[in-house]
């Protein structure tokens, strides 16, 4: 398998059926999926154990990206992304539909992770909202004044929603969800999420709902508590970082951390993007069509479609009339700093 072969990437999507899952996928973009099945989730672009993303076209259609990650990680990731510790491409891209509250839960940061022996390393996410019926709210982090122990009282006592943060929210919010930050998404709701690859969730507080055998659903009370990070400032609706405008587009940084940046770009025409090889690029486009090249085939995107542009490419172009999320792997310096 030759580095020197590898093109944008397309993946089949993978969807699973989750018990506040609805039916805007198919409704709304037109996902294959039964009409009678309550989807929560498309996985993109995975490489979660078991969980693996297949190449839907081209050359290597039906191998996995872990399979390209095992035959030229640099090539794959970029001259500076790196691989999880277990080997594994770093970023997991999904699209949820709500229907219904998700449970009230926390994500284990890395050395949480690692101190309680989980298979995963920790998840730090983002989340940006496409479509959100009227009155939709997201919870996000917890009054910094509330201690460990008070927590634990009110989860156990049945009052932990008085100190859940909430806000309204509309299709173009975005919200950083560091790893440790007690969230919920509530119902009503379709987002992007971009995370790192782990499944790793501790469930707090479920909102007295049964579960498909009709009993509750696992909590995971005493693991929350050692992965939350208690006085922390509580989380809202995330403000832009910085904001490009050249000819033919408009670029907004809606979030960056070291496992991850996301970009907002407005395409009225051209836009041209310098990588310089640091860091594959996965864009997802809100609106469309949009024809994306790095010099070899124009594929196209249409609304909650995404490729992979592999790290090896140091531009790529895009053309249309549409917006567009891109998410890589940041050097804080060039890709942020300098912009701000």
């Amino acid at each position: 398998m030759s580095a020197l072969d590898w093109d944008i990437l397309r993946f089949t999507e993978r969807y699973y059926e989750r018990i506040w899952g609805g039916h805007k996928l198919r409704a709304l973009y037109g996902k294959p999926v039964p009409e009678n099945v309550r989807i929560g989730e498309a996985w993109l672009i995975s490489d979660h154990p078991g969980d693996e993303s297949v190449i839907a076209e081209g050359p290597f259609a039906g191998r996995t990206l872990q399979d390209l990650l095992a035959a030229d990680a640099q090539a794959l990731l970029g001259a500076t992304a790196r691989p999880t510790p277990s080997g594994r491409f770093p970023l997991l891209l999904k699209l949820l539909d709500s229907a219904e509250s998700l449970s009230v839960q926390v994500h284990p940061d890395d050395d949480c992770a690692k101190r309680l022996g989980e298979p995963d390393v920790g998840k730090t996410e983002m989340w940006h909202v496409l479509q959100a019926d009227p009155g939709s709210e997201l919870i996000c982090g917890l009054d910094p004044a509330v201690g460990r122990e008070a927590f634990a009282h009110a989860v156990s006592g049945g009052s932990v929603e008085t100190l859940l943060n909430r806000f309204p929210v509309q299709a173009g919010t975005s919200v950083f969800v560091a790893a440790g930050t007690v969230h919920a998404i509530g119902g009503g709701i379709v987002l992007a999420e971009i995370q790192q690859n782990s499944d790793l969730t501790y469930r707090i507080y479920d909102w007295g709902r049964l579960g498909s055998d009709g009993k509750p659903r696992e909590l995971h009370l005493e693991k929350a508590l050692e992965a939350i990070h208690f006085g922390s400032p509580h989380g809202g609706e995330a403000a832009p970082l910085a904001c490009h405008a050249e000819d033919g587009a408009e670029r907004t940084v809606l979030a960056a951390c070291r496992q991850f940046a996301a970009d907002h770009i407005a395409c009225r025409g051209c836009y041209k993007r310098d990588t310089r090889g640091d860091s594959f690029h996965i864009l997802l486009a809100k609106s469309g069509p949009l024809a994306v090249d790095v010099g070899q085939k124009t594929h196209t995107i249409d609304v909650a479609q995404a490729v992979l542009i592999p790290g090896q490419h140091e531009h790529y172009r895009v053309e249309g009339l549409g917006e567009f999320l891109d998410y890589y792997v940041p050097d804080l310096e060039l890709d942020i700093i300098q912009l701000l």
